[in-house]
């Protein structure tokens, strides 16, 4: 503190003042002081300056020293008074006291030596009290600043503070509504509040606590706890005044990782559900090759069999002529046979696609379909000149050929309008029945395994499928990819 002293002295006595001004100065030699013996210069000295201590008497001819005492505090609180006087006593002293005074020192030889360190006191005391309001200022600035909620909860519950970052977290308009609630009201779990308390108990410190909280809204939200009990030493006992930590909103967070956790568990499932279908066909062209084919290799092999025995006990023309007419049918069975291998064929991968393209393929698939269930088909083609890559061609198909694998298990149509258009540079793919309509848990969950296979092969050629249901009035599939791969799009 500058040792230049600016010090106000308010008394009637000019001997008086003079003592003050030589004991003083002897601890602070280069103070400066201003007198004030009536109301005007005391008022006018008030307000014209900022003093860095002020010493009055308390008996005055015009007023008391409590008077000047309040009036000081009026204009600067932080500044120190001292009362130095021979007519006061003990009940004015603790009333000045109480009013604010710094000291009172009593007008005799034997005390008034006390008022170089009366003053050293005062100051330092006020240096001490300006230290520690900056200091709290910037730690209310900093603890109103950081973006991540701060609390200070006392025993029984009640919310001490809060900074304006857990206000905005919980949703709550002001800090008054929010300390005028109970922390353990915030808990979604009582389990999580208990659990949280018992750690905070045996260890006075927990970090990293996640836990679901109510906002202010009644939503929900997860956040993570990071909080300390707060101590008090009384008779070498820790006594815990109060706790007090962080919360910061970690919902985003949680979100993501449930996202990640279904989705592994999707495709755990898709896996499995692949590997299923996978077997499933097998198992179909393995009973087709086995029931229609080989059944048609089989009594092809007998006929054969059949005339070799016959030829070798043919003597004369006569006994050839059978073999001749039998030899004759051998054409239609190897017809069948070939019949049936294409038709295999047919079905794993239609020729069609290759040779003509994407709508001609459609359009067959269609025919087979009303012929297998009778379900009648609208189709309307929007362009007949496609120009799609193979593996695009292949994926739109396939997941068509699903979509009415879908509506033959699941749907309970009786018509079905397909559309196929060009929209700027997607393909578009719509496919509307009249059944049913899909509920949002069929739509969602690992139990829709053969919509999260299409939603696959849409997402490997960065496109995307949208399935609407309407219960009682059946279900839409939207497909919509590029026509073309990005990559070849900047090359043009």
């Amino acid at each position: 503190m500058d040792d230049k002293l600016q010090i106000l002295l308010v008394d009637d006595n000019p001997g008086d003042r003079a003592l003050v001004m030589r004991e003083i100065s002897r601890e602070f030699p280069d103070s400066q002081f201003e007198q004030a013996t009536n109301s005007k210069e005391l008022a006018q000295a008030i307000e014209s300056r900022r003093w860095d201590l002020v010493v009055t008497d308390y008996q005055l001819r015009w007023t008391d020293g409590i008077t000047v005492l309040l009036a000081v505090k009026v204009q600067r609180r932080e500044c120190p008074v001292i009362m130095f006087t021979g007519t006061g006593s003990e009940e004015i002293a603790v009333q000045a006291m109480k009013a604010g005074l710094d000291d009172y020192v009593i007008k005799s030889p034997k005390h008034y030596v006390r008022l170089p360190a009366a003053a050293h006191m005062a100051l330092e005391r006020t240096r001490q009290r300006l230290a520690l309001r900056e200091a709290e200022g910037r730690y209310q600035s900093l603890f109103d600043d950081v973006p991540v909620g701060l609390f200070r909860v006392a025993l029984d519950g009640s919310i001490v503070d809060a900074n304006p970052a857990l206000m905005e977290m919980l949703g709550y308009p002001d800090r008054p509504t929010l300390l005028s609630a109970k922390a353990k009201a915030f808990f979604a779990d009582s389990e999580k509040r208990g659990e949280l308390m018992t750690l905070l108990k045996q260890s006075g410190l927990v970090r990293h606590f996640e836990a679901e909280f109510y906002r202010h809204d009644g939503k929900l939200l997860w956040a993570e706890v990071n909080a300390r009990a707060i101590h008090n030493r009384q008779n070498r006992v820790l006594e815990v005044l109060c706790y007090e930590g962080s919360l910061e909103d970690i919902t985003e967070r949680k979100r993501v990782e449930k996202k990640l956790r279904d989705s592994r568990e999707q495709l755990r499932a898709l896996a499995a559900y692949l590997q299923s279908v996978r077997e499933e066909e097998r198992t179909r062209i393995a009973r087709e090759v086995h029931d229609e084919l080989g059944q048609a290799l089989t009594a092809l092999k007998m006929d054969l069999a059949w005339l070799e025995k016959k030829m070798a006990e043919a003597h004369n023309t006569g006994a050839l002529r059978p073999l001749q007419d039998k030899t004759k049918s051998l054409p239609v069975s190897v017809d069948q046979i070939i019949s049936v291998v294409r038709k295999i064929a047919t079905e794993l991968r239609p020729p069609v696609l290759d040779e003509l393209g994407l709508e001609a393929a459609i359009e067959w698939q269609i025919r087979e379909f009303e012929k297998r269930t009778g379900i009648k088909c609208q189709f309307k083609p929007g362009s007949r000149h496609l120009n799609l890559d193979p593996e695009r061609a292949t994926a739109v198909f396939r997941i068509f050929q699903e979509t009415l694998t879908n509506i033959i298990r699941h749907a309970q149509a009786t018509q079905v309008n397909i559309h196929l258009k060009e929209e700027g540079d997607k393909l578009i793919l719509e496919v509307q029945d009249n059944g049913r309509g899909l509920t949002g848990r069929e739509r969602s969950g690992t139990r829709s395994l053969g919509l999260l296979g299409k939603r696959e092969r849409a997402t490997m050629l960065d496109g995307e499928i949208n399935i609407i249901g309407r219960q009682g009035k059946g279900t839409t599939v939207g497909v919509r990819i590029p026509l073309q791969q990005p990559a070849q799009e900047a090359k043009k």
